[in-house]
């Protein structure tokens, strides 16, 4: 499983809680102070009075970097260890929790343990300065803090448990940047991103209504929660319907500084971060995908939307979220063929950026598919990593944010003349096919097989009827990427290298669309 450190002050519970999470993990514990003890043939106490602080700290730093290179499991360090600059490098790149603790539980448990020399001379004020000293460096490593007084030690490990199973991807756009939290239970660690809200609206449909409903219970005592059920799918997306919440944000007094939360698929984030976008110019969003293809790309980004007569997204805003928590639990009951059309998305990111995800899913189809496996939960990573980076060099889909669009083209194309009658992974898997005839038939680089292959490894349809391209071409030419008449699509100079281009001749686009109907 690899190494956890765990750090903080005396008396935070290092050794006490580092070992029941070490139980909960499955693995080992170990200890630093141990370790110095076992080498030096005498207790640290002894260390101190015989040699002094200076040597004892000698051995500290070398008996943190032998167990960092050496264990696999937990690993606690004394109180002080973070001191050194030397072992503070050693840490950025392991997993590091920083156990908080108030001064009264501190001095209370550190009196039980008499054999703290720094804490022999006036412990409360020594203790007192000690954590004022090292604070900033605890959270200077940590990747995890979790306050541990008068906590219960079985659920002080699971909650740490927990947070080591989330992945964590910042979106570090040009305004605000945001954290994308990937892993199972994530949708607890909501109260950490309220900020200063007195009210929260929890946008959702019916089918995500118990989910919802414990969103709302999530918010601290003092928080007000109203739930706002919208239609469910694209029907949830329009300006009636946003209309609708906002005359409710209104009705409950909400103010710019209180919060909508998105639960649902992609249709609610988008709903739900237009409606933010829109109350009084902006109040805060969090979003809390339950679909896949809400996961990787929809609720990622900032893009929001409604659709019109005229098209799908033709109207909308960027505002960025505060957070998005993606829970791996929530997509558990999933259909097999609604987790293949989100999968479309983060075959997309393969192509245009990250081959390792196409290896993955060619690999072992099937684990691609399972919410439960690792590789699962390493492709969602991988395709929230991949939309953060082009997100951040391109807030506004000035340039390069257009890539993102490979496959859409036509995509919305299908869904409009269709009437959003088909799921927009299975639109984006056709459109990708169509994209990589035009590739080849442009002179480009020839992945029609590979991407039909990929497709269909995970049950993705690669083909659409023929005899509607009239259809298809004149929804195409109102696609945003358009400038004026000049028509532009995403397209492949290698695999990993997505181009736009304005060159695609008429007959280019319907040689590809006969391909595509063969």
């Amino acid at each position: 499983m690899g190494i956890v450190i765990v750090v903080g002050p005396p008396g935070s519970g290092k050794t006490t809680v580092g070992t029941a999470l070490a139980e909960r993990l499955g693995t080992t514990f170990r200890d630093t102070d141990a370790d110095i003890a076992a080498e030096a043939g005498k207790p640290i106490p002894e260390i101190f009075i015989d040699h002094g602080e200076d040597h004892f700290r000698a051995l500290e730093r070398e008996a943190v970097r032998r167990a960092v290179a050496e264990h696999d499991g937990v690993l606690a360090l004394g109180g002080g260890a973070v001191m050194a600059e030397a072992t503070r490098k050693l840490l950025t790149e392991v997993p590091v929790v920083h156990l908080r603790v108030d001064l009264a539980e501190a001095v209370k448990r550190t009196e039980i343990d008499r054999g703290r020399p720094l804490l022999a001379v006036n412990p409360r004020a020594t203790l007192r300065r000690l954590m004022d000293e090292r604070l900033p460096l605890y959270r200077e490593i940590a990747d995890i803090e979790v306050d541990t007084t008068g906590r219960d030690v079985a659920d002080l490990a699971e909650e740490i448990a927990v947070k080591l199973r989330t992945r964590t991807v910042t979106v570090d756009d040009a305004e605000t940047p945001y954290p994308v939290l990937i892993g199972r239970g994530v949708v607890e660690r909501l109260p950490e991103h309220l900020g200063g809200a007195a009210r929260v609206a929890v946008v959702h449909t019916a089918s995500t209504a118990a989910l919802a409903e414990r969103v709302g219970s999530l918010v601290p005592e003092g928080v007000a929660a109203t739930l706002m059920e919208i239609p469910d799918a694209e029907d949830g997306k329009s300006i009636a319907v946003a209309e609708q919440c906002w005359e409710a944000l209104g009705a409950e007094g909400f103010t710019r500084t209180d919060l909508v939360v998105g639960v649902g698929g992609g249709a609610v984030t988008d709903l739900a971060g237009f409606v933010a976008a829109c109350w009084l110019r902006g109040v805060g969003v969090v979003h809390v995908p339950t679909s896949l293809l809400g996961a990787v790309d929809a609720a990622v980004g900032g893009k929001t939307g409604v659709n019109t007569a005229a098209g799908k997204n033709l109207v909308g805003a960027f505002h960025p979220p505060r957070a998005v928590l993606v829970d791996l639990d929530h997509f558990a009951s999933l259909p097999e063929r609604d987790l293949a059309a989100g999968m479309a998305e983060v075959v997309k990111a393969g192509f245009i950026a990250d081959p390792v995800i196409l290896e993955l899913v060619e690999r072992d189809p099937a684990a691609a598919l399972d919410p439960a496996s690792p590789v699962f939960a390493e492709l969602v990573e991988r395709a929230v990593a991949m939309k953060a980076g082009v997100v951040a060099a391109d807030l506004k889909e000035g340039g390069l944010r257009a890539i993102l669009n490979y496959g859409h083209t036509l995509a919305h194309a299908i869904e409009k003349i269709e009437h959003y009658r088909w799921r927009h992974g299975d639109a984006v898997a056709v459109g990708m096919v169509y994209a990589a005839h035009l590739g080849a038939i442009t002179g480009r680089v020839d992945l029609v097989e590979r991407t039909k292959a990929v497709l269909a490894a995970i049950g993705l349809p690669t083909s659409y009827e023929p005899g509607r391209w009239d259809e298809i071409s004149a929804v195409m030419k109102i696609d945003k990427k358009n400038i004026g008449a000049t028509q532009r699509f995403v397209l492949l100079d290698a695999l990993g290298e997505a181009v736009v281009v304005d060159d695609v001749t008429s007959e280019q686009q319907r040689l590809a669309y006969e391909r595509l109907t063969e």
